[in-house]
């Protein structure tokens, strides 16, 4: 390290900057940056973390004369102004690199609206962010983009490599207390974030998180089971999310998890993203329960056959009736996703969607408009469709000339206000309870989350009465 830094760095600040999250899951910490620090550290004398989202002290605070290096994680495209102005103010002087999702996506545009962006890592970060450090130079360094006497060099692409069973997380970094907060309610329960795994074998034509942002496809690689225990040994959060793209892609890796957290006797509730299909294996579904892994978040995306071939999901509506069928035999919390916006549907289409779900025994229910991203398989198909847009700016929602952005918002809030009858809600509490989370706090701010999404334009009346509830001790 002699080029940019010291023979070791003296202090490192790795920065999520974002005040709000891109959807309601504001509580929940950023892996992806925790992960950059686990490798960072050991060059530094000092590391430090800081969310924005939970800071209560100006980042002046912790800028001084023994700054070496500042890290950004940038995954979405919200709140872009403010992060812009955010990492303008930072000082110049110092060597500022620039990773995450949408950082990717957007280098050009980054490095022309920040012009103290030192440098941007695109794609993963962890193994390109070792090479830096030790090389002490941007240059030769594969996936990287850096600033060089007034020019912007982007070196070459590399294979993306194998996830690694030794970079995860060192909570002992970790300066904020996460807790579980649905639809902002506080609830007093800590949640962490796991990752066992990256990419997704499937090619569904609406994802892009089978990919990164300049279109190579990433391979699903995963954790040994033995190093994703080992990690869910070091929390001490009562609820666990995930974060993998497909968590069950293979059923007897997951089935070897469930083995070893029963035999170490880990007791906590899994929130995890899976395929419908998932029913095919009934004797590792048992094992999953018993595990604690309680929580499916099942992507259906619509419940039109013609929708769901353009899509490529690989299954019919006859097929999810099937598979939910053995689903509900184990008493899972059964989580699913619809898309709003699809190419080819009409209002009543979609809003067939809640009458669907309560067919097929849904629990609970999320929806979100289609979008697109820059290198998104779906965007060229959208391009050619007479009649449909992509809205410019931020959000890349996908619209049509019949069916605005704000009409689809307001078919997302029907679907869900059609779906959440008060009887469901409390039958949803109810399974909540049976499934293990069951403290007051946590049932209170589900019902509210609940009752919010019923009846949306009363929202801050309800956060209010709902906030003095929250004085219910545990």
């Amino acid at each position: 390290m002699n080029e940019m830094f010291p023979q070791k760095l003296r202090e490192v600040l790795c920065i999520y900057p974002y005040r709000r999250e891109k959807i309601h899951t504001n509580f929940l910490p950023p892996i992806g940056l925790e992960h950059i620090a686990c490798v960072v550290a050991p060059y530094a004398h000092k590391t430090t973390i800081i969310d924005i989202r939970y800071e209560p002290y100006p980042i002046s605070q912790y800028i001084n004369a023994s700054t070496d290096l500042i890290l950004l994680s940038l995954n979405w495209r919200n709140e872009r102004s403010f992060f812009i102005d955010f990492i303008n103010r930072l000082p110049r002087h110092i060597v500022t690199v620039v990773g995450g999702r949408y950082a990717t996506e957007a280098v050009e545009e980054l490095f022309n609206w920040c012009p103290n962006i030192s440098a941007i890592v695109r794609g993963d970060g962890e193994e390109t962010m070792r090479r830096i450090i030790e090389s002490g130079s941007f240059k030769n360094v594969p996936c990287v983009s850096y600033r060089e006497n007034g020019r912007i060099i982007h070196n070459p692409n590399a294979p993306l490599p194998p996830v690694s069973d030794d970079i995860y997380p060192r909570r002992d970094l970790r300066r904020y207390k996460y807790t579980i907060c649905p639809g902002g309610f506080e609830s007093g329960v800590k949640i962490d974030m796991v990752a066992s795994s990256r990419g997704c074998p499937y090619r569904c034509k609406f994802c892009t998180f089978n990919t990164n942002p300049f279109g190579q496809k990433r391979d699903w690689s995963a954790r040994s089971p033995e190093s994703v225990v080992k990690e869910l040994k070091e929390t001490d959060a009562e609820i666990i999310a995930f974060s993998d793209d497909n968590f069950t892609h293979d059923m007897d890796r997951v089935g070897r998890i469930c083995d070893l957290l029963l035999m170490e006797k880990i007791k906590k509730i899994y929130i995890f993203n899976a395929r419908v299909e998932i029913a095919k294996r009934p004797d590792v579904l048992a094992k999953m329960y018993r595990a604690g892994m309680r929580i499916p978040l099942i992507g259906l995306e619509s419940c039109s056959d013609s929708t769901l071939r353009q899509l490529s999901k690989g299954f019919t509506t006859d097929d999810v009736r099937r598979y939910f069928s053995v689903l509900r035999r184990f008493g899972f919390l059964l989580h699913t996703c619809f898309i709003v916006g699809n190419i080819g549907e009409t209002e009543e289409d979609m809003l067939h969607i809640s009458d669907f779900a309560k067919e097929i025994g849904v629990d609970s229910l999320s929806v979100q408009r289609l979008r697109v991203e820059r290198f998104s398989p779906l965007k060229e198909i959208v391009e050619k469709t007479e009649g449909y847009h992509i809205r410019e700016g931020e959000m890349g929602i996908v619209y049509s000339d019949t069916l605005s952005p704000k009409h689809l918002k307001k078919i997302g809030r029907k679907v869900m206000r059609r779906f959440y009858l008060p009887f469901h809600i409390f039958s949803v509490v109810h399974k909540l309870y049976r499934c293990g989370i069951g403290r007051p706090r946590v049932l209170v701010a589900a019902i509210a989350d609940m009752v919010t999404r019923w009846l949306p334009n009363r929202k801050s009346r309800v956060e209010a009465r709902m906030s003095r509830l929250h004085k219910i001790k545990c």
